[in-house]
């Protein structure tokens, strides 16, 4: 076996190219994921990752996708990286076409284009086995203050679908934040109350209140509208209602300064939001010694919508005997945690959080960052997977992959298109970003099966061209 392994090697240069740089990397420059705190920047100890055997098993076909999801800002370097991909094709067919590589790299584009977005839509609407939190710790919990389901403009998932998601990313508890409204999140408070929904994880009732700065408005026990509203009135209100204020992702548009929100009276502030902790780090700084001067809560907020299956930030609290607790004394525990100071953020840490550069060069560098951080088993995937299919000798067919990629990836992007539009239907007073993806993807699932026939057309014309 071994002999066999070598002389593939040898006759494969690419592949053993490819295994010397991963295994180098991983061992001299190896990135341990790790959860970190998100004041301190240390590592949390007590909390661990989890990688599933799923996962270490299809890694070649999930992994860097997931490691995207967790970028800083996951859409603008998506772009990036296929903007990447769709020049190193014209190069590769510059060397194997030379001059007449022209005529195949333009007449790519709708594949380059229908395999970037169905890949984008399998990385925010599959069950990827993405990596999770675990919690070590006998009595902390772990909860979001920072979520969204269908009933706000701009979520895509249901409340049933919110709670498996962190259930399934270790959370004990959450407080849903529908934009401007808390109407349905009390109806779910009430029903899960009654024992009618699953008790875990539990949920809590709050707002995010779209003010001079999204501010999200934790423990109201009362149906609140915030349209319009000021800021003074909103939070006069919420403390009448024995809830607190946190003042949202400032890190991220700053259209006031942090005196202004204290002197308002808000009673803490986000140092993580999705996939940032406040940056650059003079922010970051500044929002903690803000908090320790005025007696501020510090929290983060996973801010998760439906995108994907990744989670990068929690909160955490020491709390005895959770499971034991009552629904009331559950969230009484979590709201006098806060009010004392109690809370812990953590992080998932698996790349350089501080480092400011061009999006067009962060491709390459996550790729390289990606693999640093992967563990024996998923390198052993990599290596497995390529040799499988180097010895199967797939031959790759530019013309097969021109024809019917656009007509199989359009296909695929119109079904997701009509399923989101049947999701829409009974929201559509709350919510519009389901018929808006609803529509996108149907127009341009059409348009992707549109051009693979096109293709089909000028290939079986012009045949003598592409022979």
């Amino acid at each position: 076996m071994s002999e066999l392994f070598q002389k593939f090697c040898k006759s494969h240069i690419v592949f053993s190219s490819f295994t010397i740089l991963v295994v180098g990397l991983n061992t001299l420059a190896r990135f341990p994921i790790r959860i970190i705190n998100a004041v301190t920047l240390e590592a949390e100890n007590a909390f661990t990752v989890h990688v599933s055997w799923i996962r270490a098993i299809i890694e070649p076909f999930v992994g860097f996708q997931l490691f995207l999801l967790r970028a800083r800002e996951p859409l603008e370097e998506y772009i990036a990286l296929w903007v990447w991909l769709f020049l190193l094709l014209g190069i590769v067919l510059l060397i194997k076409l030379r001059m007449q590589f022209l005529k195949y790299w333009f007449l790519s584009v709708p594949a380059v284009v229908g395999l970037a977005y169905f890949f984008i839509m399998w990385m925010v609407f599959w069950p990827l086995p993405s990596n999770t939190i675990v919690n070590n710790s006998q009595n902390t919990v772990l909860f979001n203050t920072h979520t969204h389901t269908h009933f706000s403009h701009d979520g895509l998932i249901t409340p049933a679908e919110q709670m498996a998601w962190h259930d399934r990313n270790g959370f004990d508890a959450l407080f849903l934040t529908e934009h401007n409204h808390n109407s349905k999140t009390l109806e779910l408070v009430q029903l899960q109350q009654r024992g009618e929904i699953p008790h875990h994880p539990h949920i809590i009732s709050a707002i995010e209140f779209s003010g001079s700065n999204h501010m999200v408005l934790l423990g109201l026990t009362d149906s609140l509208i915030t349209f319009g509203k000021k800021d003074a009135l909103i939070i006069k209100e919420t403390h009448r209602q024995g809830g607190l204020i946190g003042l949202a992702h400032w890190f991220d548009g700053r259209n006031n300064s942090l005196d202004h929100y204290v002197n308002l009276g808000v009673d803490g502030f986000e140092i993580a939001n999705q996939n940032q902790i406040a940056y650059p780090m003079e922010t970051h700084e500044k929002i903690v010694k803000m908090c320790a001067d005025n007696q501020l809560f510090i929290i983060g907020g996973a801010d998760y919508h439906g995108y994907g299956p990744a989670c990068n930030t929690w909160n955490a609290m020491e709390i005895s005997n959770w499971e034991q607790l009552t629904h009331v004394q559950k969230t009484h525990g979590i709201m006098d945690g806060l009010i004392y100071g109690n809370n812990r953020v953590l992080f998932y840490s698996d790349r350089n959080l501080f480092v400011e550069e061009n999006v067009w060069f962060r491709p390459p560098k996550s790729l390289l960052n990606y693999f640093r951080g992967l563990n024996g088993f998923q390198i052993f995937s990599w290596i497995g997977w390529c040799l499988l299919f180097g010895l199967l000798n797939i031959k790759w067919n530019m013309v097969w992959f021109m024809r019917w990629i656009p007509i199989l990836t359009g296909i695929a992007i119109l079904i997701q298109g009509r399923v989101l539009l049947s999701k829409s239907v009974g929201v559509i007073q709350y919510n519009d970003i389901l018929f808006e993806y609803g529509n996108l993807f149907t127009l341009h699932g059409l348009g992707l099966m549109g051009s693979g026939i096109v293709f089909y057309l000028i290939l079986k014309r012009f045949s003598r061209l592409f022979r």
